[in-house]
């Protein structure tokens, strides 16, 4: 008999989607979700406890959710995978990585490679990418396999969820309403089964920030701390899908014929900083960046309803502002604070303030050479086993101060040697590397 811990229910399957309440298609796709996590199952059982494939049953459970979601997403044509085998076509010139595709593969449709590519999505994200799984692994095609079983059974009767569609799909006073299509990209971006792990990420930053400010004496700002993050985190977090951020990847699920997409796609990043106000008129309010001396022009439709003290010249605020079609809008939490030399002094002196609005740039190549020279050199991990080329490889590939164009030009110079995925002594990654390059270094 079948634990009831072991079987999917509500609870699970809720997170993937962004709704209170049920949808009237819940009942079937948790069913289905059930014969899924049986599949898995039944696979992941002949796997030996140590073996680095295997995933414990709690994992199980959320990975039948997540492909139980795609299949969903295709039957109710909501249109994330579809994005993401469109961006992927335009950019590689094939709708999907790794797979050789033939005729049978059909995006927008259900397709065995695309489920393929999700459990090794899982186990990457999973395992924090210190695992280099193969996306060619027998386990992978075996589930991918049984599964796709399961969906082409369901494909023609399967029920659209109407409520996700419709999430997806802005009214026409929210195309025109930024914090109601934030809710939408940040969701999209941190729970939705194509981004679930960011989501993760999100409560790690969060939990972070908490702790430093418990450590600080500030746990009456907590709150206001946690919604600014998850504000910028909405605008600005780099997917480790081709570079793309929250509001990008909803410009691709709603689709280039969408009144929404050019203005999505070219959404700038939020920089949330200390300000003072400087004055306003009809159309906008001036606020002054404190560290750089930088005027934004903010328009007044996105100061609607918001404190009037912040208008308060004697005042610093912590806010942020985001460039939307042209215009500077205010979002998230404004904080304000009574001015003072210290706090100036704290303001100034901060290298993030003051380089704000400088984009991130990689460390000079000198430097990234002597950090990869230092890598490739190490010959014993921290458990004190013997690292060979593959492993420094992937080591070099998983370091934030290696960057991506260099790392890449330093594989096809010949000097970082092995790179491979686990257990696949072909080209696979090799054939793939600037998307893992993305995928990784983001």
């Amino acid at each position: 008999m079948t634990n009831d811990k072991q079987r999917i229910y509500s609870g699970d399957w809720k997170p993937l989607h962004p709704y209170t309440g049920s949808a009237s298609t819940d009942l079937y796709y948790i069913t289905l979700a059930n014969k899924v996590l049986a599949a898995i199952r039944s696979i992941e059982n002949d796997l030996a406890e140590d073996d680095y494939r295997k995933i414990n049953p709690s994992e199980q459970k959320e990975l039948a959710c997540i492909l139980t979601a795609y299949f969903e997403d295709v039957i109710s044509q909501t249109g994330i995978f579809q994005a993401f085998s469109r961006v992927y076509q335009q950019k590689y010139g094939k709708p999907l990585p790794f797979y050789s595709l033939d005729s049978d593969y059909t995006p927008g449709e259900i397709n065995t490679e695309d489920i393929q590519f999700l459990i090794w999505h899982y186990h990457m994200q999973l395992n924090n990418l210190d695992i280099a799984y193969s996306p060619a692994l027998d386990t992978f095609a075996a589930i991918a396999a049984d599964v796709m079983e399961l969906f082409e059974a369901e494909y023609e009767t399967a029920p659209e969820n109407e409520k996700l569609l419709h999430y997806l799909q802005p009214d026409e006073k929210e195309q025109h309403n930024l914090y109601a299509l934030h809710a939408r990209f940040l969701w999209l971006c941190t729970q939705s089964y194509l981004f679930s792990n960011n989501g993760y990420l999100l409560e790690d930053q969060a939990e972070a920030l908490a702790d430093e400010a418990k450590e600080n004496g500030l746990e009456d700002q907590i709150p206001d701390m946690v919604n600014q993050l998850c504000n910028d985190f909405g605008f600005n977090q780099v997917t480790e899908f081709m570079r793309l951020t929250p509001p990008h990847w909803l410009a691709e699920v709603l689709g280039p014929e969408s009144p929404l997409y050019d203005s999505l796609r070219s959404m700038g990043h939020k920089y949330t900083g200390y300000y003072r106000y400087e004055g306003c008129d009809d159309r906008v309010t001036r606020f002054r960046h404190i560290a750089t001396d930088r005027v934004l022009e903010v328009t007044n439709r996105s100061l609607v309803g918001l404190p009037r003290d912040m208008k308060n010249p004697s005042l610093i605020l912590r806010t942020g502002f985001v460039e939307w079609n042209g215009e500077w809008w205010l979002s998230g939490q404004i904080t304000s604070y009574e001015d003072s030399e210290d706090l100036i002094g704290q303001i100034t002196g901060d290298d993030d303030e003051y380089n704000l609005f400088e984009p991130d740039d990689d460390l000079p190549d000198d430097e990234q050479q002597i950090i990869l020279t230092d890598i490739l050199s190490t010959t014993v991990g921290e458990e004190g086993q013997t690292l060979d080329e593959s492993d420094t490889a992937w080591q070099a590939m998983l370091s934030d101060e290696i960057g991506e164009d260099f790392f890449i030009a330093q594989v096809e110079a010949g000097q970082i040697k092995g790179l491979q995925f686990y257990d696949d002594p072909g080209r696979l990654l090799l054939d793939n590397l600037r998307f893992v390059t993305e995928y990784i270094k983001r």
